[in-house]
């Protein structure tokens, strides 16, 4: 006879609990790859284990480092604490638990480390988890990119400017990219000077001043009439009457010459708002020019334009202008008193280009007492009020691709008297 007694009833465990690291992802939507102190950091945690009897995984447990690579080799592991904006239980099947935790603020730079330290799980066998330290594909960079500007003669006239980056960034319209992404250039025919915006791919950002000072294959050049410093020359994107601006002089401007050199496949446009005593109606004569001019818009038409170079043409030491209104708006009939308060002169403008998509013209005026107003471009109407007329202006042609950031440029001084 056998019989079978059953002594006990051992399950055998000899697995410890497991802990991996699904997924990791940053808000940064074009580079999720790259983060930084702003950007929400998000993953996801696994736990494999049937039997716990102790868990005390939580944002508290979770260590949060980033780490200095040379050649896939590891120098330096930096310990931060991030703010961990969440920490939850999202999944549960018996067998596997699924977090999610996201945090913020990750600092310093690097390669992301999410770390889980032993022993924080416990099974009905008296197994724990062991350390877990996961390396993950973000790297966290809060150091704005650097760049250093250089402009180089080339043919035709015109320059290129180049940039020589620190790190490559992300790319910009109009800007070509070599040397594995850490040099930026682009070929410019006109002179000008604006600060263009470098984001890295983490977001960081930083400004490096673009001055193009030889490139003459197009050459803008103006000259403003007010009665104070006579006409005063500027080019391209200079203010036309710097010292009217710095000495607080009510001197207006009541004239403007303009000519433009090494314009081949486009022309240049305008139009100007003389205020005048007479107001509507009025005719005067240039005492400079003898060219005619009225009260309001010149050309009289709204759908009139004079073409600089081929429109109201006047020779004007040794070279063929453009004007734009007239001189004498503030003493010729008028009282000597009302003179002497200089109320009268250009107080719009208006520019546009002809047969082209690549070139953008950009303007702005000064007042006396109101300061720079917001710039203008490519045909709208530059104006504070029409029985406000300037006491300066500047204007610059500019690449279209570039024209934004000479606007944003030139609009910091609203409101001001800066003549830079």
């Amino acid at each position: 006879m056998e019989t079978t007694n059953t002594v006990a009833q051992i399950n055998i465990d000899r697995t410890k609990p497991q802990i991996e690291l699904i997924d990791i992802t940053s808000s940064n939507q074009d580079y999720p790859n790259y983060a930084n102190s702003t950007h929400l950091i998000t993953g996801h945690l696994k736990l494999t284990e049937t039997n716990i009897v102790k868990n005390n995984l939580s944002s508290e447990q979770i260590k949060v480092a980033v780490t200095d690579k040379k050649e896939n080799i590891v120098v330096n592991n930096y310990l931060i604490t991030p703010n961990f904006e969440s920490f939850s239980l999202i999944s549960d099947n018996g067998i596997e638990k699924i977090y999610e935790f996201s945090f913020t603020n990750a600092t310093s730079n690097g390669t992301l480390i999410i770390a889980i330290p032993p022993r924080i799980i416990r099974d009905k066998a008296g197994l724990y988890n062991e350390s877990k330290t996961f390396y993950t594909n973000i790297t966290i960079d809060n150091t704005p990119p650097q760049g250093s500007f250089n402009e180089i003669t080339i043919a035709n006239q015109q320059s290129r400017a180049e940039i020589s980056l620190n790190e490559p960034i992300r790319p910009i319209v109009g800007w070509n990219t070599s040397n594995l992404g850490f040099t930026l250039s682009k070929e410019f025919s006109s002179c000008v000077c604006y600060p263009l915006p470098i984001v890295d791919f983490a977001g960081n950002s930083s400004e490096v001043l673009i001055n193009i000072k030889n490139a003459t294959s197009i050459f803008l050049e103006y000259s403003s009439y007010d009665d104070y410093s006579r006409f005063t020359k500027a080019s391209n994107g200079a203010v036309s009457s710097p010292n009217t601006i710095s000495s607080n002089s009510i001197c207006k401007t009541e004239a403007i010459m303009m000519r433009l050199v090494g314009a081949n496949s486009f022309s240049l446009q305008g139009k100007v708002y003389e205020h005048t005593y007479w107001g509507e109606g009025f005719r005067g004569i240039c005492r400079y020019s003898e060219l005619s001019y009225y009260h309001g818009y010149n050309p009289t038409s709204p759908t009139l334009w004079w073409t600089v170079n081929t429109s109201y043409v006047i020779s004007h030491l040794k070279n063929y202008y453009t004007q734009f209104g007239g001189t004498g708006v503030n003493s010729i009939t008028l009282p000597n008193e009302i003179g002497k308060q200089y109320l009268f002169g250009i107080s719009a403008i208006q520019f546009k280009l002809k047969d082209t998509t690549d070139i953008s013209v950009v303007y702005q005026g000064y007042i006396n007492g109101i300061g720079w107003l917001q710039a203008s471009s490519d045909g709208e109407e530059n104006c504070y009020q029409y029985n406000k007329p300037f006491s300066s202006f500047r204007i610059n042609l500019v690449p279209k691709t570039e024209k934004q950031y000479l606007i944003n440029y030139w609009n910091r001084n609203v409101g001001t008297n800066s003549i830079n």
